[in-house]
């Protein structure tokens, strides 16, 4: 993962620019950029960093792929081929994401060496035909809003039909559901920064990279600080960031609390969650008949 994608994961954990793609194909919202997959879960912090984030709640909920996600991703490219077939193209979906990919909300989880965002080949255009056929027409969008941004999606093409199969009547609905649960992971990271065993964690933290020769609010402003393409290994910040996180014990106590703030947002928001999972089993109770 190019460190230019990493650097975006970051501003969309900050920003709350929300990822829609775990059980559809080919989501996009602002950019193409994936979670990070850091090179060795263990890295150079000595600490697995997978596993942490394996116990977050939304990780659970809405990254790692539980085979009746991957049964409802499989059925919408079925459907979405056999419909781009029917106006005469090929059309290869996405494949899905790896179940190793995750989040990092806390910046660099490890000094490993990361390919440059110059190897990473860019998706050819297919043509206006071929992408018409996908997306419907350009000038015809559903939305949803939150109380942050708005999501739009098309509302005809070949995706749109497919999810259209899925869901029912329930597609914006389902949209809404998955900004408010997108929001919820954002507002959960927020209220970390109040939590008082992980603000000593981060004052500590602070210290040690005063002590270094560095002076960074926290460290995602150290990732994000980061010149284009450059390996953390090679940056004296990050070589830094990384000690001081060994030093205090940073990963583990900022993971452990993220997870039980994350878990009371859940709790307080039970109706969502309910709701959201119903039109979960929907999905996956249609997607065994389209793959039957």
């Amino acid at each position: 993962m190019p460190l230019a994608a990493a650097r975006s994961r970051a501003v969309r954990i900050t920003a709350v620019v929300l990822v829609l793609g775990v059980a559809l194909t080919a989501w996009v919202v602002h950019d193409r950029s994936s979670p990070v997959s850091p090179s060795s879960t263990a890295g150079s912090s000595g600490v697995d960093t997978d596993a942490l984030n394996r116990r977050l709640p939304f990780q659970r909920l809405l990254y790692l792929p539980s085979a009746a996600v991957l049964r409802v991703q499989r059925a919408e490219q079925h459907l979405t081929v056999d419909c781009m077939a029917r106006h005469g193209f090929t059309f290869k979906p996405v494949t899905s994401a790896d179940s190793d990919e995750h989040p990092t909300p806390f910046g660099l989880e490890s000094l490993a060496p990361q390919p440059s965002a110059a190897s990473v080949t860019p998706e050819k255009s297919r043509g206006e035909a071929f992408t018409r056929a996908l997306y419907g027409d350009p000038d015809r969008r559903i939305s949803a809003r939150g109380t942050m941004f708005k999501v739009t999606r098309p509302a005809d093409g070949c995706q749109a039909e497919a999810e259209k199969r899925l869901l029912g009547d329930s597609r914006l609905r389902w949209l809404q559901l998955r900004i408010r649960l997108g929001e919820g992971e954002k507002e959960a990271r927020g209220q970390v920064e109040k939590d008082a065993d992980f603000r000593a964690m981060q004052a500590r933290w602070s210290r040690c990279m005063s002590q270094a020769g560095f002076r960074a609010k926290d460290p995602v402003d150290v990732l994000l600080s980061l010149p284009r393409d450059t390996q953390p290994a090679e940056n004296a910040a990050a070589r830094a960031d990384m000690r001081c996180k060994g030093a205090t014990n940073y990963l583990p106590v900022a993971y452990a609390r993220l997870r039980v703030v994350q878990q009371k947002w859940l709790d307080d928001h039970a109706a969502t969650l309910t709701e959201w999972n119903r039109l979960q089993t929907r999905q996956d109770t249609v997607a065994r008949k389209v793959l039957a």
